[in-house]
């Protein structure tokens, strides 16, 4: 599919590796896009994950994805 400008992940993929592919669907041909992504407190080992490749990637880490990898437990990702 060509021209894809945004991709929603309603159900976040259950690796990271299966959302760059996902995502991979925008900015071809040295165009940009946007990627949207819902999360839930069921979700918070994956947010961990994908702060992880967000900062790999120098993009920018929603503080909301930060709180939810905090509550899910261990590491500091921004949480109190």
């Amino acid at each position: 599919v060509d021209d894809v400008k945004y991709v929603i992940n309603f159900d976040y993929p259950s690796s990271s590796e299966d959302y760059i592919h996902r995502i991979g669907r925008t900015g071809r041909s040295q165009s940009t896009g946007t990627s949207y992504a819902f999360f839930t407190p069921q979700n918070g080992r994956q947010a961990k994950d994908l702060i992880n490749v967000l900062k790999e990637a120098n993009q920018v880490v929603n503080p909301k994805l930060n709180e939810l990898a905090a509550k899910s437990g261990g590491g500091s990702y921004g949480g109190r």
